[in-house]
């Protein structure tokens, strides 16, 4: 999701592919905060991203397409192996997409097209056909809903270490005297400023952050007990029972309803 070398990249073209793959590092994969002059549409093959974008953070699962549009300030935190396609697109083309981040569950014919666009060197498709397949994306795109998914993230960068913690090692049984004592802090300061900054309390956001992190390895064809107990939960039943909770369903219909 960040470009280092610009000039690997080609602003004639209508769409620039690239890909990125990266093994599982402690606290996730970090990306700075950037900003790149073309929109970014990204294809989350393996992994849980986490961008923030101003005031906004929301997850892209795998399976899912995010959208960035041009200008647009953002960094991101990439957990589990990292693998995802990314198209960067003209700026000219940007208006025919939201103003705004996005994602969406992809489909069979997203992956199938943006397959095709970055399965070669940029230029080896003519812009006619480029074009083309910008317009079968784009259609398709629109045919899905917004599916934000969203964990709000504490700005206190002591804070900020605990949430990536938590999502790098969701299984991890630590309690909140635990964290407070970690942190240098009270347990009530903690639980406080980590209310003020999300919105939500530890507890609320631990438990979403294995949700999210349970989504990722069912996506992966994980089954439900191996994701359940992986995220720290003691038994099968009381994962769905946190799923249904959140999401409406089990977690095998919820992943189903996104093939």
């Amino acid at each position: 999701m960040y470009r280092e070398e610009s000039a690997l990249f080609s602003g004639n073209l209508l769409l620039t592919p690239h890909s990125v793959r990266g093994r599982r590092e402690t606290k996730g994969i970090y990306v700075p905060q950037h900003r790149h002059d073309e929109g970014m549409l990204a294809l989350v093959h393996e992994g849980l991203v986490l961008v923030q974008a101003g005031n906004e953070v929301w997850t892209v699962m795998p399976g899912s397409l995010g959208w960035i549009p041009p200008g647009v300030m953002h960094g991101a935190r990439w957990f589990g192996d990292a693998h995802g396609s990314f198209l960067f697109v003209r700026p000219d083309a940007c208006a025919q997409l939201p103003s705004v981040c996005r994602s969406w569950p992809s489909s069979r014919l997203i992956e199938a097209v943006v397959e095709r666009i970055a399965s070669g060197p940029p230029g080896m498709l003519s812009e006619a056909y480029l074009a083309q397949l910008f317009e079968v994306l784009l259609e398709e795109v629109r045919l899905r809903e917004h599916d934000p998914m969203p964990l709000p993230m504490p700005e206190d960068p002591r804070l900020q270490d605990l949430a990536n913690t938590l999502l790098s090692t969701p299984d991890d049984p630590s309690g909140i005297d635990d964290w407070a004592q970690r942190l240098n802090m009270s347990s009530r300061t903690l639980m406080r400023r980590f209310r003020q900054e999300t919105g939500v309390t530890l507890g609320q956001w631990r438990q979403r952050a294995r949700l999210l992190r349970a989504l990722e390895m069912l996506g992966r064809g994980g089954s439900v007990t191996e994701a359940a107990l992986a995220v720290g939960y003691e038994s099968t039943s009381a994962f769905i029972g946190s799923f249904r909770a959140a999401f409406g369903v089990t977690p095998s219909r919820y992943v189903a309803g996104r093939d």
